[in-house]
């Protein structure tokens, strides 16, 4: 693959109209699912073509590898609504977008079966229990192919390699929680992250406990058990960054044990 003029050629598909304005020096790229069915992308494809949808993200990667593009990486998608990344509203005006064909939650129903919310069967086989990190309690979710985490991961190289100014890869999660889940406890972030670029882009923002003693929990949220305490002046590097609610935190606790944990973002500089 190469980008020729903000466009891979063999993934294009003409222009969404769901987008507009310049997108120059991107600083984010955004990934998310599709809540939707399908071994190939086309079906997405279609609805992001459609005035109606009122959305839709630079890329698209099917569950079968596919790769299909419907706006130029040089034009704002409507892929994000409402957000902030570390204090910057609207990402739409400096990120890049990336939908992969997921159904996300799954429910399993009365007669067994794992079914998304439209009420499509979803193999078993392809479902994990997992808790979701803004959330409280678990649930199932459809597993991501591995021709499609490679293929992404193939996609994402080439756009950091053509778009230096991009520093973070975050979740549609990140930049808007509470609202969206997407991508989801089952897609590998860390993992994927490390993949395209050799090191954890995230995690290597350092951050300095500003708290005299700073809980450590188990998940977003005051519902969650306490793990220990950071003390004041503790280094931690900043996993994942909820800016104004929550952040996940990898550093040690007053004990010296080094832990992964959630702490709120108000007591962190």
């Amino acid at each position: 693959m190469e980008i020729v003029n903000h466009r891979i050629p063999q993934c294009w598909q003409g222009m969404s109209p769901n987008c507009g304005g310049a997108l120059t020096n991107p600083s984010l790229l955004v990934i998310h699912f599709t809540a939707s069915g399908g071994a190939d992308p086309s079906g997405d494809v279609n609805w992001f073509m459609m005035p109606a949808a009122k959305a839709a993200a630079h890329l698209i990667v099917g569950r079968d590898g596919t790769i299909k593009q419907v706006v130029p990486l040089n034009v704002k998608a409507w892929h994000a609504g409402k957000s902030i990344w570390r204090g910057k509203p609207n990402c739409n005006d400096y990120s890049i977008g990336i939908e992969i064909d997921n159904w996300g939650k799954l429910t399993r129903t009365a007669d067994g079966q794992m079914r998304s919310y439209t009420g499509t069967p979803v193999d078993a086989g392809n479902a994990t229990l997992l808790q979701h990190k803004n959330e409280t309690s678990p649930c199932f979710w459809e597993l991501y192919a591995q021709p499609q985490i490679d293929s992404a991961a193939e996609l994402v190289r080439l756009i950091l390699d053509q778009y230096p100014s991009i520093k973070e890869i975050v979740g549609h999660e990140d930049i808007a929680p509470g609202r969206k889940v997407d991508p989801g406890p089952a897609f590998p972030m860390s993992r994927f992250v490390s993949l395209v670029s050799g090191r954890d882009s995230i995690a290597s923002v350092t951050r300095t406990v500003t708290a005299a003693r700073l809980n450590a929990r188990g998940g977003a949220g005051l519902a969650f058990d306490t793990l220990g305490q950071f003390t004041k002046g503790a280094k931690v590097s900043v996993l994942y960054d909820m800016p104004g609610t929550w952040a996940q935190v990898k550093g040690k606790l007053s004990s010296g044990e080094e832990v992964t944990a959630w702490v709120a973002d108000e007591y962190l500089a």
